[in-house]
């Protein structure tokens, strides 16, 4: 069994609250970095002056970024998955 004495005196019940917690905080800071990438990347696409190589740079990041909002966005739900079952077990 998992010892717990380290969230006594916290207002974490148990392990799999506190495991919430911190993910939560986690996605939290990764969607802020991922919305502040996305609109540096438009940014980007918007002061190229039609030169070819930035337009491309910044659609390929432009393109990361959105994948990386989706990520983070799909990210809850595949993580709570593994902890209930995990954790229920």
């Amino acid at each position: 069994m998992v010892d717990l004495d380290l969230l006594n005196g916290t207002s974490f019940e148990n392990l799999q609250d506190f495991l919430y917690f911190v993910i939560n905080y986690a996605i939290t800071i990764s969607a802020v970095v991922a919305v502040v990438s996305l609109i540096l990347s438009g940014f980007r696409y918007m002061l190229s002056f039609g030169d070819d190589k930035k337009i491309k740079a910044a659609t390929s990041s432009l393109i990361y970024s959105l994948v990386g909002l989706v990520l983070v966005f799909i990210a809850p739900t595949v993580i709570k998955f593994v902890i209930n079952t995990i954790l229920a077990a």
